[in-house]
């Protein structure tokens, strides 16, 4: 492994560490979490018949999902514990301060490329979760499968987050677009 190579790993290895342990002490995942919840609350799909609405609580240093569904007079209230799905964003954050400087203007673009891809990561995983809730809240009122609960096709995403391999996908971008060597110039 060449020695460049080998430095960026121990310093990525060290500075996730870092703030994974920061994750442990401080409520990191449940702040990541909050913003995620109002977005997917935004995106829920409903009709004349049938409701529904996602929240957050934080509590000590994780929280509550609680998803309700009303269909009809029917109603149910799902709450799960907080899933993690902000290791993306620990990971991508990871990765962007143990990497050295790129450049004002390949920063930049490589940053916020990246911040867009964990954002949509993280909420596709909670998306997935939702829809999941939403089966569950179904079969304990022993009604049908109705309409999903977000007008996009999310199942895609389940496989990503139940193996935790969301985690690769900033992973490689971060290695496509940062971390090779510029260009050369003519």
């Amino acid at each position: 492994m060449p020695k460049r190579t080998l430095l960026l790993v121990v310093r990525f290895a060290v500075v996730y560490g870092l703030l994974a342990w920061l994750a442990a002490v401080l409520p990191v995942y449940a702040q990541i979490e909050r913003p995620l919840v109002a977005i997917a609350n935004g995106l829920l799909h409903e009709t004349a018949t049938e409701t529904r609405g996602l929240s957050f609580e934080r509590r000590d240093a994780g929280g509550t999902y609680s998803y309700e569904l009303r269909v009809g007079e029917l109603g149910r209230r799902v709450e799960h514990d907080m899933h993690a799905h902000g290791f993306v964003a620990l990971l991508f954050a990871a990765l962007v301060l143990a990497t050295p400087w790129l450049g004002a203007r390949r920063f930049a673009f490589a940053v916020s490329g990246g911040a867009v891809l964990v954002v949509a990561i993280c909420l596709l995983m909670l998306m997935g979760d939702v829809a999941r809730w939403e089966e569950e809240a179904r079969a304990v009122m022993n009604l049908p499968r109705g309409s999903r609960p977000y007008r996009l096709p999310i199942g895609f995403a389940a496989g990503l987050h139940q193996t935790a391999a969301a985690g690769l996908l900033p992973i490689v971008y971060w290695v496509l677009v940062a971390i090779r060597p510029a260009a050369p110039r003519a």
